[in-house]
């Protein structure tokens, strides 16, 4: 369950997707991810000409600047639901209880925001990524495809938190079909993998499973946030992170 840790600013509200003490093991994650991203991205786009500066933004928006983005949402709607309460009020007369039952309407609030480390910052990481792949986005499309079947059906609907997924399944799938898929390509496999488990995710996840989502009533309804934040970020981490030392081997 998500920590408020601050209020609605505007469209902006501040919710902590993951329990604090996560924190100090993502932070090392993410130390991790971004020098072994930095070499990686290095490498695959100094075949493009690109200066080894934009390798090192790209590895810090993955991982660093993702992590620290995670506790900002951007409210894109706001849901008011009248219910009603039913209550009983107690009149004396003569020393003699007499029961009055009344209903009360309250007015039920909840709103539908997007994180920003956690879908925003991966996805515009993933759609860069693409322009790597031309000539091999039908393969990408079929490993982007499996992965999103893989989390819709891995994703569950909790009450009042909205959706949960284990942030293991997405990578595994994204890269075992990557290496079948892309087979003889192998310094593509990492940023395949990592673009089609952060795709895969958020739209087998939270994009699926929105109307069940709005049917669990969670009082903040977060794309790419609360209980999928972990399925997306930590997912499209370790997806880059096992492919990139797999690549080394093959």
């Amino acid at each position: 369950m998500p920590r408020i840790l601050g209020r609605l600013v505007g469209r902006i509200l501040i919710l902590m997707p993951f329990r604090t003490t996560f924190l100090p093991l993502y932070v090392i994650m993410g130390v991790l991810i971004f020098l072994t991203a930095t070499g990686y991205f290095a490498t695959l786009f100094s075949q493009y000409g690109v200066p080894y500066a934009v390798a090192g933004f790209l590895a810090f928006n993955v991982s660093l600047l993702s992590l620290a983005l995670s506790p900002v949402n951007v409210v894109v709607k706001e849901r008011v639901r009248k219910v009603a309460v039913p209550e009983m009020d107690v009149v004396y007369v003569l020393g003699i209880p007499y029961y009055i039952p009344r209903i009360r309407v309250m007015e039920d609030k909840s709103v539908t925001a997007i994180n920003l480390g956690g879908a925003v910052i991966p996805v515009l990481i993933s759609l860069a990524l693409l322009s790597v792949l031309a000539g091999r986005l039908v393969e990408f499309f079929v490993v982007l495809i499996l992965t999103t079947l893989v989390s819709y059906i891995s994703a569950k609907p909790v009450r009042g938190v909205g959706i949960v997924m284990s942030p293991v399944i997405p990578p595994i799938a994204s890269l075992v079909t990557s290496i079948v898929l892309f087979a003889g390509h192998y310094y593509l496999i990492p940023a395949v993998a990592y673009a089609s488990s952060v795709l895969g995710s958020l739209i087998g996840a939270d994009l699926m499973h929105l109307r069940e989502m709005e049917e669990t009533n969670p009082p903040v309804l977060s794309i790419g946030g609360a209980g999928t934040f972990d399925g997306i970020f930590v997912s499209g981490l370790l997806s880059l992170f096992f492919a990139y030392f797999l690549m080394l081997f093959l």
